[in-house]
């Protein structure tokens, strides 16, 4: 090859846009773990030189917030559309809310997030602090608003804005992380445990709602 033709494989990679790094940090972080991948490793999957993260990422921590981002702020933002175009029939709703969960939080990058988090979480405080209120508490957020849209439309109780909607979510976490640890010994019916943890939450909110009914129309 001629000294002045250029590497075709370098100089296809160089411009490699952050989504592509951002696939690559996901791979290093299952591997190796947070604290044990280096920019030089994410460049290395990437097929970039470590010079080109730069570009977009100035650190590991940015490249993580962009990871989460990624895997797992759409689906929030979705779950608050869903609660806004709130029809009357709060049931349909929460069952399509429950869809989008399920569907995407229990997938494989999602997991690489909440893995991270647990196992080294205590040593990335302010990646730990980015997540619960960027996701956390705008899922929260988006859970009470779907609630406060039910008791509008007279299908709940206002009674039931007493519930840590942390119940509501909790259970989507425990399936992913269940599937991750124990999934070859003993796997989860992902959708079959979908549909029970929904109908325990429609229980909870609709049996409270009719015991609030009864007290107000004996009284």
């Amino acid at each position: 090859m001629p000294k002045d033709q250029p590497k075709k494989t370098r100089q296809r990679r160089k411009d490699a846009r952050p989504e592509e790094i951002i696939e690559a940090a996901f791979v290093e972080f299952e591997e190796k773990g947070f604290a044990g991948t280096s920019l030089a490793n994410i460049a290395q999957r990437a097929g970039i030189s470590r010079t080109t993260i730069y570009l977009y990422f100035d650190t590991k921590e940015a490249i993580f917030e962009a990871a989460i981002r990624s895997a797992v702020q759409n689906t929030v933002q979705d779950v608050g559309a869903l609660s806004a175009i709130f029809d009357g029939n709060f049931e349909t709703v929460l069952r399509n809310v429950f869809d989008l969960i399920y569907a995407r939080l229990a997938d494989k990058r999602a997991i690489t997030i909440f893995k991270t988090l647990i196992s080294e979480g205590q040593n990335m405080p302010t990646l730990v602090k980015f997540y619960r209120n960027e996701i956390m508490a705008k899922g929260e957020f988006a859970m009470k608003a779907l609630i406060e849209r039910g008791i509008e439309a007279n299908e709940l109780s206002p009674s039931c804005r007493k519930y840590d909607v942390r119940l509501f979510i909790a259970p989507v976490a425990f399936a992913a992380l269940w599937g991750k640890i124990f999934g070859e010994l003993d796997p989860i019916d992902i959708n079959e445990f979908k549909q029970q943890h929904l109908q325990l939450v429609l229980d909870a909110l609709k049996a409270n709602s009719a015991a609030k009914l009864a007290g107000a129309r004996a009284t």
